[in-house]
């Protein structure tokens, strides 16, 4: 702008006193050998004059460094490149205010998005005027459009007028005001430290001599690695590229390009690169000494076209990443593979123990409350368990305190039902405190063998285990991971697993891995999906086992007096029928509680139901008996149902049930809860325990008349077991166990042992003097000392009721007629063979005068001996055929009756039809004789 003359030139206003020091807000300076302080602290501003002595050191470093040069024009100037005193404008970029991106995923940025406001002000001098800013926030950093007002500018000019100690300059060019200023703050931030939030390096300031790209590609990420290209080609020098890159970061090394129309610059920083591009694309730069700024023309030189600058991002490390593995995929992708398996090896399994300890420290972790006396003068081990310390111990007490309010809820809850009259198990239990107080003792006194707690099936043990434990167990249901899906799907099952043992992160990862090996290098798999699941469960248990060793050391080293507490796991849910759904599985769990157990590592108890638990347990440990600890829970007698029932519902209501109907209904808690669910539907209680008798007796119908898949007993079986049963109905003698293994199976345990399992049919043991046996040593007594009992109370009453119903019991006792007959004949058609062959040898020695000398006369007692055996078959035939022939009578009468009854329902509706025929026809006669005037005489008839 032209400069105005004096005389034109109105007199300047007069700006109120003040301090001729301009304060720059930044940070307190870092002392030399002091680390640097939060992007929050504040400090005493800088003053004016130290920007400007920042951007003196800066231009004698820079003539130094860039020797040979032009330097910039002085100041002062002609009227066509002055610049008045309004403002001036000019734009920076702040690094590092933003960390960098490196990857799609990087989420640092979430964190970061208000450093360019609560920063970049108080990095600017006092007086500058912030236009606009354009946060880069993958780049990390920011463009600042800021305006010098005039006051500024006339400071600027004082300050350096009495630093050059001449008059004070009313004009100089705007880029000398400019570049000083950025300068400054420039040289100022390095010198003083200043570091924002999530970001490794200290902010740094540059000026914008370009024109910046400024794209928002979602695919482009920033690099260490620039692609310079120069217009026009080979304009500039490697030294010059050098000197314009190096104010921004140091450099690894500069490249030529193949093309030859540019350079590839690395620099050590990424946040250097940013700089460098932001700054100088599409910047004019000066050529180098070497080449001439200006050509002849006309006698006159006239300016050449200054070398203009492209600046790209070169994505260096994803290029050569994607080269080497392309190229070479026959080693990589191998090597990735086994870099994945080891990170299940470095990685996963040390974090899996972790958490696996984690969920061990909840159980121990509770503040210290009375333990159960064990009977032996002293606490139980929880007494003294919570005694670690460090910042293991208070990790553990702050888990404790999450894991006490979690069971406080729960037993607020457990209480609210209580108190609505719901809490049906409370009840059942509350006249059993002793037999409560026991299995409170056998669960919290050490162990060395695996625990059993069993009884009949709906019983109640698992929900009155955890009323009894609370959170101080591991509770593993295995019903959920084999019932719900679990069967089908390994991921369900395995998940289910890993998150009752507090495994993380779960297992199928791996099996994934293996599965992708395999589709890329067939063969490599070798195992078979279900021993590969199998493989999974043993890694779960092992890591849990590592987790105890670790957790059981830990404790030692803390020098605690008492012994190190033993975690409580409880498994449930495993019925006769879900145990095969995994094949193995069942075996592995019981094998690792062996092996913990016996190690003192831990406490495994296994509910499950009396049908099938001790002996499948006993089979999986090896046969070895001492090594299971048992415990049984019984049923509630008549005395205590009653009372049960009137606790629940009241001493108002009337339950009027005889002694009869109560032992029907039994004392097993699943059966009672059926009984108070009908009562609370609306039946009364006579009503109720006849439903639930019709309903027993539906299933037992069904499963005489179809059957049950994958059993091993057959319908003429469960029908003698039921004859067998109901001839003991009223007492609790029952039936031996050798008598009813014979009668019923012919010796065949394992058909009575899925019998059994079915829920048909119980063992229990018997009494020491019983009546049916009569006088027996010791020894026989001992042989005999289990018997057989119906399933269940209810199971009993219909045993009773389906052999006195003469049809159905006629129906059934002729089809075991038929199998005995059956089966007899065929023993019978053996011994006749041999009889026929014994006699062809006699027929030969007649026949063909030959003899064979018999001194001991052999084969005749031999066929003495088939004779005999013919004769016995023959006496059983007799007997079969005998009651064959009674059932047949049986179906014979009760079809002659029913033929009977439906004869004369036939002749009463043949005569009921006669009549009103009759009727019928009387009706219409009369009709007649009304219309003739004669129809009293049809009236007089029909009532005679």
């Amino acid at each position: 702008l032209s400069a105005p003359s004096p005389a034109d030139r109105p007199p300047p206003p007069r700006a109120p006193r003040r301090s001729t020091t301009l304060p720059l807000p930044l940070l307190r300076p870092t002392p030399p050998g002091a680390a640097p302080l939060g992007a929050r602290s504040r400090a005493a501003a800088a003053t004016l004059e130290e920007v400007l002595e920042a951007a003196r050191i800066e231009e004698a470093s820079t003539a130094e460094a860039s020797e040979g040069s032009a330097a910039p024009g002085g100041a002062g100037g002609g009227a066509s490149s002055a610049a008045s005193l309004p403002g001036q404008k000019g734009v920076l970029w702040f690094a590092n205010i933003y960390p960098t991106k490196a990857f799609k995923f990087d989420f640092r940025q979430e964190l970061t998005h208000k450093n360019h406001l609560t920063m970049i002000p108080d990095l600017l001098p006092k007086g500058v005027e912030v236009v606009r800013m354009v946060p880069r926030e993958r780049e990390g950093g920011a463009f600042v459009y800021f305006r010098a007002p005039p006051a500024f500018v006339l400071q600027v000019l004082r300050n350096l007028a009495k630093d050059e100690g001449s008059k004070e300059q009313r004009f100089m060019k705007k880029e000398d005001i400019l570049s000083k200023v950025c300068s400054g703050i420039s040289q100022y931030l390095k010198t003083h430290e200043v570091r924002a939030f999530l970001c490794p390096f200290p902010v740094r300031a540059h000026r914008v001599q370009g024109d910046p790209y400024l794209e928002d590609l979602q695919s482009r990420f920033p690099s260490a690695r620039l692609r310079v290209r120069v217009e026009p080609a080979n304009s500039l020098s490697e030294e010059r590229i050098f000197e314009l890159l190096r104010r921004y970061g140091e450099l690894q090394d500069i490249e030529k390009l193949a093309d030859g129309k540019g350079f590839s610059a690395s620099f050590n920083y990424v946040s250097a690169a940013v700089a460098a591009r932001n700054c100088l694309h599409r910047a004019t730069v000066e050529g180098s000494s070497s080449s001439s700024s200006s050509v002849s023309a006309g006698g006159q030189d006239v300016p050449a076209t200054l070398p203009k600058l492209h600046i790209e991002f070169e994505p260096f490390m994803r290029k050569w990443v994607r080269e080497a593995i392309t190229s070479n995929a026959r080693y990589t992708i191998p090597l990735m593979a086994a870099m994945l398996v080891g990170t299940t090896v470095f990685i996963w399994d040390p974090l899996r123990a972790f958490s696996v300890q984690i969920r061990l420290a909840g159980l121990f972790s509770l503040p210290a409350q009375p333990a159960v006396n064990n009977g032996k003068g002293g606490q139980g081990e929880n007494s003294g368990s919570r005694s670690l310390g460090g910042l293991w111990g208070l990790f553990i007490h702050g888990w404790g305190y999450y894991n006490k309010a979690q069971d406080s809820i729960l037993k607020a809850a457990r209480q609210f039902q209580a108190k609505a009259g719901s809490s049906l198990l409370a009840d059942f239990w509350a006249d059993r405190s002793q037999e409560v107080n026991e299995l409170r003792r056998w669960l919290t006194d050490p162990q060395d063998r695996v625990l059993l707690l069993t009884g009949h099936r709906g019983n109640g043990q698992t929900a009155l285990v955890r009323e009894v434990m609370g959170v101080d167990a591991i509770h593993i249901d295995v019903a959920s991971m084999l019932e719900a899906g679990g069967a089908v799907d390994d991921r369900i099952f395995l998940r289910h697993l890993c998150k009752s043992l507090g495994y993380w992160p779960p297992q199928g990862m791996d099996r994934q891995m293996t599965a992708i090996l395999d589709l890329m290098l067939p063969g490599s798999g070798k195992l078979s999906r279900e021993n590969e699941v199998l493989v999974s469960c043993q890694r779960v248990f092992s890591s849990t086992t590592q987790a105890m060793l670790l957790w059981k050391k830990r404790w030692l080293r803390s020098k605690s007096a008492s012994a190190p507490p033993l975690p409580l796991i409880i498994v449930t849910g495993f019925t006769a029928e879900n145990k095969a759904r995994r094949e193995g599985f069942f075996e592995t769990i019981v094998t690792w509680a062996a092996y913990v157990s016996e190690n003192q590592l831990a406490r495994v108890l296994f509910i499950a139901d009396s049908s099938f638990a001790e002996p499948a347990m006993v089979a999986a440990l090896g046969n070895r008996p001492e090594r299971l600890d048992v415990q049984e829970l019984t049923d509630a007698g008549p005395g205590a149902v009653r009372r049960l029932l009137k606790n629940h519902f009241g001493a108002g209501y009337q339950l009027d049930l005889s002694e009869e109907e109560l032992a029907t209904v039994g004392g097993r808690f699943r059966d009672i809860a059926a009984l108070v669910a009908q009562i609370h539907e609306g039946a009364q209680p006579k009503e109720a325990v006849r439903r639930l008798v019709e309903t027993a007796e539906k299933t037992v119908r069904g499963l005489l008349m179809r059957g049950q898949q994958g059993a091993k007993w057959t319908r003429p079986q469960l029908w003698r077991a039921v004859r067998l049963l109901a001839s003991s109905h009223g007492s609790d003698r029952g039936v031996p166990y050798d008598v009813f293994l014979w009668n019923v199976f012919r010796g065949d345990e394992v058909g009575l042992q899925s019998m059994k399992e079915s829920g048909l049919i119980t063992v229990a043991t018997r009494g020491v003097n019983n009546d049916m046996d009569g006088p027996m040593t010791d020894k026989e007594r001992a042989a005999r000392r289990y018997k057989v009992l119906p399933g269940s109370p209810l199971f009993a009453e219909v045993y009773w009721r389906l052999t006195d119903h003469a049809g159905l019991a006629a129906v059934l006792d002729l089809e075991v007629a038929k199998e005995d007959i059956k089966r007899e004949c065929a023993s019978l058609q053996e011994y006749e063979a041999d009889l026929v062959r014994l006699q062809e040898v006699d027929d030969v020695r007649h026949n063909k005068w030959r003899s064979l000398r018999d001194p001991n006369e052999a084969l005749r007692k031999r066929k003495e001996q088939l004779l005999q055996l013919i004769l016995e078959q023959h006496k059983k035939l007799e007997g079969y055929h005998k009651a064959r022939r009674a059932a047949t009578a049986t179906l014979g009468e009760r079809k002659e009756k029913f033929s009977a009854v439906v004869k004369e329902e036939r002749e009463a509706a043949a005569a009921t039809a006669a009549v009103a025929s009759e009727l019928a026809h009387t009706k219409s006669q009369g009709g007649f004789l009304d219309r003739i005037g004669l129809g009293f005489l049809a009236r007089f008839g029909l009532a005679f």
